[in-house]
């Protein structure tokens, strides 16, 4: 079954041009990083199509060129879902 990751968040004022940088994987295969394309601009973000339980990740303010600000983790656990 497929399911959806949701990640709540505060974000920064003023709004980051570049958007935030997400990146996640599963919490049991963490060198399988994804990183969400293009930036999301705001909160929450949704992540659909994922089969994992449980997923880890960081969350990082885009300042251009490059830079980002320090990562703030997260941990989601998942239930229910729909079919593929």
């Amino acid at each position: 079954m497929s399911k959806t990751l949701v990640i709540t968040f505060t974000p920064v004022t003023p709004a980051p041009q570049a958007g935030y940088r997400v990146r996640y994987w599963p919490t049991n295969s963490p060198l399988n990083v994804t990183t969400i394309a293009p930036n999301p601009t705001g909160s929450p973000v949704a992540i659909p199509g994922l089969t994992e339980t449980s997923y880890s990740g960081t969350i990082e303010v885009s300042c251009g060129g490059g830079t980002f600000s320090s990562p703030t983790s997260f941990t989601g656990v998942l239930a229910g879902g729909s079919p593929p």
